[in-house]
């Protein structure tokens, strides 16, 4: 790796609980390149060499492509169509975006004191708080 050279890496993740991937592609983002372009193109490769290689057949669910916050995901999949390909972008909760903190109290034990809010579990509404729009990113 050099400093400031970008890539644009697609890894598969593994199924259950673990956090073990493997790079399937990657590609030097250029100075000046339409990064979502170049996304878009990339994942059209890796789903139409899974559909190649018999790893997706018709009948078996689309592929889900989860992007990291940050990405263009309504462009990418306007540009993606096509393929059997889901796109779902992670949501980044800065400290801008995050559920409001808990009052502070002091407890010798406790550590250090909350930075954000409580946890977010998408199947738990009670955990989802006050509905409000979200910011894009800056």
């Amino acid at each position: 790796m050099m400093p400031d050279w970008r890539y644009s890496v697609v890894a598969t993740l593994e199924s259950g609980h673990t956090s073990w991937t493997a790079a399937l592609d990657s590609v030097r983002l250029e100075p000046g390149v339409d990064v979502t372009a170049v996304t878009t193109e990339q994942i059209r490769d890796v789903v139409e060499w899974l559909m190649a290689a018999s790893q997706w057949k018709p009948g078996d669910p689309d592929v889900l492509v989860v992007l990291d916050a940050g990405y263009d995901a309504p462009r990418i999949a306007h540009l993606l169509a096509g393929p059997p390909a889901e796109i779902l972008e992670s949501a980044s909760f800065g400290s801008r975006d995050a559920p409001p903190t808990p009052p502070r109290f002091y407890d010798p034990k406790s550590g250090r004191p909350p930075k954000h809010g409580g946890e977010f579990v998408f199947g738990d509404p009670i955990t989802w708080g006050v509905e409000r729009a979200m910011r894009p990113p800056r």
